[in-house]
């Protein structure tokens, strides 16, 4: 994974779940970074590692 692309804190480093959902293909998680930047990770259910996806919402500065 990848560090925030906005502020650069670690991915590993989770700072808040927003809420994690079960699928038929895996576990779609939504957390937030210490900056406020809303981040999509999608875990799949075999033992690959995490894709993740950031970027769906920038507060106002």
């Amino acid at each position: 994974m990848d560090d925030c692309p906005r502020c650069g804190w670690p991915e590993d480093e989770t700072y808040q779940v927003l809420s994690r959902h079960l699928t038929s293909d895996g576990v779609v998680t939504y957390t937030r970074c210490a900056c406020g930047e809303v981040q999509l990770r999608f875990q799949p259910y075999d033992l690959g590692q995490i894709v993740s996806a950031g970027g769906l919402s920038r507060p106002s500065p």
